[in-house]
């Protein structure tokens, strides 16, 4: 190897001694996209023995970090330009990594700084939980009526830049226009807002949870816009109550036998224009049907919740995981879960099933009853 060779790869070396054979290099070796200041030392050149290697503070550090693996080269190399060349790779390979990690660094020092910038904007009484990474946060607050509502935040590493994620248990999507300066302000003001508008279809909706024996859902949450409130022994009927106008005749569906439901659908026909907005939902429905709605035991009516059966008459539970009993007998009006039903009939040794149809007695009368085998 010629002084010429090195020269090529490092041309911001100079050596000193003689020019054949010199003793001393000084100058800088370029580590990554920066020029290090470098000393070498070569009494046998270019054999690489003998050789030490100062350099500039920054570049020890980088050194210092990967000691093991220029050790291991150099009990592989032989010549000083292959041990500058490796050498040179290493130490630029791991100066990349540090800037990736000091970089990453910045950034999450920044996020955090922000994130918790916001936080203190918006209150931190509001705050109810936060993950160990502040990725994800959750908020409550109180309506004017005293109702709690939670809403969750999913926050990204790219934010404020990047608009979060959000849950709620609103009725409706939160809509809001995402400004990287206000943060989570412009959400809670947004939140807030809705949570106002929202004050009568909640009211109307505790009032109704509050007075009727609600079959569905079992626990009512805020976002929930139905009910399922029972009539009569063995009717129900299924409501969609308007987000915007609450008051207003909600979409019905009757469920029951056929000739217990059937006059009821005609009432609900020929009477819906009787629907007075100035009354509340339960009011409307007994003046529309002439019939007096199973009340809640919260109610105040004592026991009259309990005479009324809604339950399935094989099981006798209103809920099998997530389905009710609604399957009838059109000879007793009895409900029952089709897969209770189902196992019942398969029991029966005079029970016959056509394609995915069984066909048996029902447990309660004994008249033909039919249900479609459960998926």
């Amino acid at each position: 190897m010629e002084v010429s060779d090195l020269y090529a790869k490092f041309p911001l070396l100079c050596s000193s001694g003689p020019s054949k054979s010199p003793q001393a290099f000084h100058g800088f070796i370029k580590i990554g996209d920066v020029d290090h200041e470098v000393y070498l030392k070569t009494p046998h050149f270019p054999a690489l023995k003998g050789m030490t290697l100062s350099t500039d503070t920054q570049l020890s550090c980088i050194v210092n970090s990967c000691q093991l693996q220029l050790l291991e080269v150099e009990e592989k190399c032989s010549t000083i330009l292959d041990y500058l060349l490796k050498f040179q790779q290493i130490c630029s390979s791991r100066s990349k990594e540090e800037q990736l990690v000091e970089d990453l660094s910045m950034l999450q020092n920044s996020f955090f700084k922000c994130l918790l910038s916001h936080l203190e904007d918006i209150g931190w009484s509001r705050v109810t939980q936060v993950s160990s990474d502040f990725s994800a946060i959750s908020l409550e607050t109180r309506d004017k009526k005293g109702r709690s509502h939670t809403l969750r935040v999913k926050v990204g590493a790219g934010y404020p830049q990047e608009e979060p994620i959000v849950e709620t248990d609103l009725p409706v999507d939160l809509k809001f226009s995402w400004n990287s300066v206000a943060g989570l302000s412009c959400i809670i003001s947004a939140w807030e807002e809705q949570l106002t508008d929202l004050q009568q279809f909640w009211d109307v909706l505790d009032e109704l949870d509050g007075s009727v024996l609600v079959l569905d859902p079992p626990n009512p949450a805020r976002r929930h816009t139905t009910r399922r409130i029972l009539l009569s022994n063995h009717v129900s009927v299924q409501m969609t109550v308007s987000v915007a106008h609450p008051n207003s005749l909600p979409q019905c569906h009757l469920l029951g036998a056929s000739r217990l439901t059937a006059p009821l659908n005609t009432l609900l026909t020929d009477k819906y224009e009787e629907w007075d907005p100035e009354r509340s939902i339960v009011s409307n429905l007994e003046a529309i049907l002439g019939v007096n709605v199973v009340k809640s035991r919260a109610a105040g009516t004592g026991g009259e919740a309990e005479e009324w059966s809604a339950e399935c008459a094989v099981c006798y539970c209103l809920h099998l995981e997530d389905s009710l009993p609604d399957l009838t007998c059109d000879h007793c009006s009895q409900a029952f879960h089709v897969p209770c039903l189902y196992e019942w009939l398969c029991g029966l040794t005079n029970s016959r099933q056509s394609m995915n149809v069984i066909f048996g007695e029902c447990p309660y009368c004994t008249q033909l009853i039919s249900c479609k085998v459960p998926a």
